[in-house]
């Protein structure tokens, strides 16, 4: 019985480690995304109406991109966890930011909350790859 146990959560810990890795991956590419979307005043701005278009279009598709991304997290992260909502609440406070130097001043924030709630996941597999109790995310 108790090997079966032990099965048992070194299979939860596996999950759990795939889940960290899409976590860390969709945060990545909504954090590069985030940081490097252009402000849309700055667009309307151009003049040269090729490239207003052209720069329109990235925008456009690193928004729409954006939106999915932020889906993803939103699904991957539980707002009963402490940590995963502190990290839900800066990347919604990021997507809803207009400016450019607005989002990119929530990257130090971003990046440390992603830390924090990976950090705590990667504790939770190792309390059970050795065997301890299954790891809630409380």
């Amino acid at each position: 019985m108790l090997t079966a146990k032990t099965a048992g959560f070194r299979e939860i810990a596996k999950l759990r480690i795939s889940w960290m890795d899409t976590l860390r991956n969709t945060l990545a590419e909504y954090h590069a995304l985030l940081m490097n979307l252009e402000d849309k005043e700055a667009i309307e701005a151009v003049l040269d109406i090729d490239d207003r278009k052209a720069r329109q279009k990235t925008y456009n598709e690193g928004l729409a991109k954006l939106v999915l991304l932020g889906t993803q997290l939103d699904l991957l992260l539980s707002k009963d966890d402490v940590l995963q909502r502190k990290l839900w609440d800066i990347t919604d406070e990021g997507y809803n930011l207009e400016r450019s130097a607005d989002r990119q001043a929530l990257d130090g924030p971003l990046m440390d909350a992603g830390r924090a709630v990976l950090k705590g996941e990667w504790e939770k597999v190792k309390r059970e790859m050795r065997s301890a109790e299954f790891q809630s995310g409380q």
